[in-house]
């Protein structure tokens, strides 16, 4: 019995004695395999800031055009939807009053035109007798007045002339600025009075994007900045826009900013009330730093990736992150260019492996 328990002890001392020597470590070294990875050459790119936000389309310009002076209306020449020109007659009131009382103030005007002819040619023949004394002072005074009165009285006759005429010209309502019509608020034989809305006239050509911004991505923008937008009935199109109008106050309900952004429509395509996805580039960093975030391992009170280390062993880099771009997240320290991030093969990973970088695994592309 002793005998075999002296055995079982030289046995277990001469295993220990093996396992600690050179030869047995360099065995179990040689039995590890490298882990295979694919990697990525860490590479410095500009990083474009982009501000995104949702808006509705609208009209460059609207006014509802009303009538001017009281009347019947006539008839009209345009309706909702029909194209309209700057100075075009949109609504026509029934000018009957209107041509009459023009008529009566010029045959008024041509009244004090003779009143003041005759009086200039008394009052001139006054000024030659009074030095003759063949007339007296009080002669001259009359003839003066009545002359200074015919005169004042033709300046009076010539302004209800102007006005008739203006009144006129009123009863004929046009269009300020070319654009759609976007609302007919008359009838023909209708009654309408001074001040009546007639119509609505909307300016297309541009159209506004309207989004609204927070404070932070506010204070980024400049006019300079390129705009791009898509529309959702046109997903497919992406259109440029420049920034026209950035608001100087904050919404008191949403503390946003709004901001206007103008897009070309020749062929009126975009309509007031559309929804509109606007990207604007606010900034550029030169020589910044993008990695998939995939390769991110988020750890309760850090963020780390794994890079290709001295010897082929993988080393876990401690990172700081950025602005994410799509798939890819800014490294703001952590990574230099040159380095090899492991972006492939990572999970089966711990501190100090032996790597394999296979043969097709190198990304090429940031």
């Amino acid at each position: 019995m002793r005998s075999l328990i002296g055995i079982v002890v030289l046995g277990y001392f001469l295993a220990l004695a093996a396992a600690c020597s050179p030869s047995a470590e360099t065995a179990v070294e040689a039995t590890q395999q490298p882990v295979p990875v694919r990697i990525l050459h860490i590479k410095t790119q500009e990083l474009p800031l982009i501000v995104e936000a949702v808006g509705r389309l609208a009209s460059d310009r609207e006014v509802t055009v009303a009538a001017e002076i009281a009347g019947l209306v006539k008839t009209y020449h345009a309706d909702v939807g029909d194209q309209v020109r700057k100075g075009q007659v949109l609504v026509e009131i029934d000018d009957t009053d209107y041509r009459l009382a023009l008529k009566e103030a010029e045959a008024n005007r041509e009244i004090a035109e003779s009143r003041l002819n005759l009086s200039r040619k008394v009052y001139e023949r006054a000024k030659t007798l009074l030095p003759r004394k063949v007339i007296t002072p009080d002669d001259f005074d009359k003839a003066e007045a009545e002359y200074v009165s015919a005169a004042a009285s033709m300046s009076r006759v010539k302004v209800l002339v102007d006005i008739a005429e203006e009144r006129l010209a009123k009863s004929r309502i046009r269009c300020p600025f070319s654009g759609l019509v976007a609302e007919r608020k008359i009838e023909i034989g209708q009654m309408v009075g001074s001040g009546r809305p007639v119509m609505t006239v909307v300016d297309l050509m541009p159209m506004r994007a309207v989004i609204y911004l927070s404070e932070k991505e506010y204070v980024q923008l400049d006019k300079k900045d390129p705009v791009t937008v898509m529309v959702e009935p046109y997903p497919d199109r992406k259109m440029k826009g420049r920034i026209d109008r950035i608001g100087i106050r904050a919404d008191d309900r949403t503390n946003t900013f709004g901001v206007e952004i103008l897009l070309d429509n020749p062929h009126f395509l975009l309509k007031t009330g559309m929804t509109a996805r606007v990207w604007i580039v606010a900034q550029v960093i030169h020589d910044a730093v993008l990695i998939p975030q995939s390769t991110v391992l988020y750890k309760k009170d850090r963020e780390e990736v794994f890079v290709v280390g001295k010897q082929q062993r993988a080393e876990v880099r401690r990172v700081t992150l950025g602005r994410s771009l799509g798939d890819r997240i800014q490294i703001l320290s952590g990574l230099s260019p040159g380095d090899q991030l492991i972006v492939s093969g990572g999970q089966y990973l711990k501190p100090d492996d032996k790597v394999l970088i296979t043969a097709f695994g190198q990304a090429s592309g940031q």
